[in-house]
């Protein structure tokens, strides 16, 4: 048995419920409660849902129905959040876009979703999101607002933009939210609304796609509602709690996770429309921010921000944040002990099985709470397996991370063969990942298997040896990779970023673990650089460690 000590699932108030029905009941019993803080407007729950409401009505008599596709490319602010709840209340499908997509990606999922409607911005800083539609969908400046003719796209009829500003061939926001207002619509959005039920697709949340073009997770309203609940009620949630909210609305961690158990405890959520160091420290003092969700990317910039210690961060307790994406050294620990997450912990998660899949109960000592993984959520079984051939690892053998239960896709959206090979013949979802199970029960990610470094006969995950690397004093991040070797089959090489102003050499790190690390783990060969090839992504930039992998072998030639 682990610590996490929720509420059996019989007690959830939500497991039968549509995001829909939910808004109606938390705003029925938080009424004038604050729901969102974005900027300096502050909206309550009976705000929220008189938006959606209008949202929803307005989007009706524009010609959406249930099933319709409503691709949702917009930042993180309070008009997201006002879409995706009107497309739930309709029985429509919320296809979630995230704000860094360029053409070929924009272009792929629009076409390949089936989408009918795309709401958009016009501007995000620097980004120019009509400079990109316009690659994709050139005809645009000549169409009939909400009647748009696109070869390319047969299905896409409709584009909104939340903007003050009207554009060619698109419809206005605020235009569409004023429809709303006619009141012989809401017979039609109550019959909508109740027609829509828990087993309904929700949402198509599309994977990151590094490696191929990305695949369409689909979830329903029973796959997040009821988890959001209960991981409201492991980081104990209550309406006098304010989130600070910075990772993108377009995921399954932000999304759908964050919003959803701040929603069904009634408490408030303070968005930010992209992350900021300064900003953040700024709201965490402004709105006694209490809890906060994040990644190393987020947890380094604010560590490294002057504004940190004249900020009061008093106000703060829980929060999940992940730092094993490529962090430094007691990443982790300076996020509960410096920026002051006294009750943090690192939880595990992806698209196809919701974010917090695996998490920690607050009790736990640090030690334990900075271990990614642990205690499966409700509605999830696990198992641990040799992925050749699907047999149990014995606790303390690491294998491939098998998921079944209700947290998890159907399947990827109009993608057979692809979801055929993620899943048994009995309904496990083969996860990709690395995971080994303790004495205690306790289930650890170790990385993606994929990344694993097959050493002679030992499987080593990169983080392993790069955890060991970034322990040096003179080590800020470190980067393992797998090349061929005749000997051992694969090696181990480390891409080192040393700490600013420091001197490091391939001799200093090679001697850091001779003695310390099995042998088989030690680097056969040690780079030196400033920094690594990088891909900007949804939670901060992912390291390349395929272009990482093709340098190496280039040089060695």
């Amino acid at each position: 048995m682990g610590y996490v000590r929720t509420p059996a699932m019989r007690d959830n108030p939500f497991w039968n419920k549509t995001v829909g029905q939910m808004l109606d009941e938390t705003s029925t019993r938080h009424q004038e409660r604050e729901a969102m803080v974005f900027r300096d407007e502050r909206i309550s729950y009976r705000e929220f849902k008189r938006q959606a409401d209008r949202l929803a009505r307005g989007l009706y008599a524009l010609g959406v129905r249930k099933n319709d596709k409503v691709a949702i490319w917009l930042p993180n602010r309070p008009a997201w959040l006002f879409c995706q709840y009107a497309c739930a209340k309709l029985g429509a499908t919320v296809v979630a876009l995230n704000p860094r997509y360029k053409a070929h990606e924009l272009s792929y999922i629009l076409s390949q979703s089936d989408s009918t409607t795309l709401i958009l911005t016009d501007h995000l800083a620097h980004v120019d999101f009509f400079e990109v539609l316009h690659e994709v969908l050139p005809d645009l400046k000549t169409a009939e607002p909400g009647n748009v003719a696109s070869e390319k796209f047969p299905l896409l009829k409709r584009v909104i933009v939340d903007a003050e500003d009207p554009y060619p061939g698109c419809l206005r926001l605020q235009d569409v939210l004023e429809a709303g207002d006619n009141s012989e619509l809401e017979a039609e959005l109550s019959t909508r609304q109740s027609a829509a039920q828990p087993d309904d697709v929700f949402t198509i949340l599309y994977t990151s796609g590094t490696t191929s073009f990305p695949k369409g997770a689909v979830i329903t309203h029973r796959n997040c509602v009821p988890h959001g609940w209960w991981c409201g009620e492991v980081m104990r949630m209550g309406p006098a709690d304010r989130v600070l909210h910075a990772l993108p609305l377009s995921g399954t961690w932000g999304g759908l996770c964050v919003p959803l158990s701040t929603f069904t405890h009634g408490a408030a959520l303070v968005l930010m429309e992209t992350f900021d160091a300064g900003l953040a420290l700024h709201l965490i003092e402004r709105e006694r921010i209490t809890m906060w969700n994040g990644v190393d990317a987020m947890a380094l910039a604010v560590l490294e921000h002057p504004d940190l210690a004249r900020r009061d961060r008093s106000s703060l307790r829980a929060g999940a944040f992940a730092t094993t994406g490529g962090g430094i050294h007691g990443l982790f620990e300076a996020v509960v002990q410096t920026i002051g997450l006294k009750h943090a912990f690192q939880p595990y998660g992806m698209t196809e099985v919701n974010a917090l899949a695996m998490a920690h109960d607050l009790d736990e000592p640090l030690e334990s709470r900075a271990l990614p993984g642990v205690w499966a959520a409700d509605g999830i079984e696990m198992r641990v397996v040799d992925p050749e051939t699907g047999r149990d690892k014995a606790a303390g053998e690491e294998g491939e991370l098998w998921l079944r239960g209700r947290l998890v896709t159907r399947g990827y959206y109009k993608k057979p063969e692809e979801t055929a090979r993620a899943f048994t013949a009995d309904g496990w979802f083969k996860t990709g990942d690395l995971a080994v199970r303790d004495e205690q029960g306790r289930t650890i990610f170790r990385g993606r298997l994929r990344e694993v470094l097959r050493i002679s006969h030992f499987m080593v995950a990169p983080g392993e040896i790069e955890a060991y690397l970034q322990s040096h004093p003179k080590v800020l991040q470190a980067f393992v990779i797998g090349v061929p070797d005749p000997r051992t089959t694969e090696a181990a090489v480390a891409y080192v970023i040393p700490r600013p102003g420091e001197t490091l050499t391939e001799a200093d790190v090679i001697a850091h673990c001779r003695g310390r690390i099995a042998s088989f783990k030690i680097p056969r060969a040690v780079r030196v650089v400033a920094d690594v090839p990088r891909t900007p992504g949804p939670h901060g930039d992912k390291v390349q460690k395929a272009r990482l992998r093709e340098m190496f072998l280039a040089e060695s030639r």
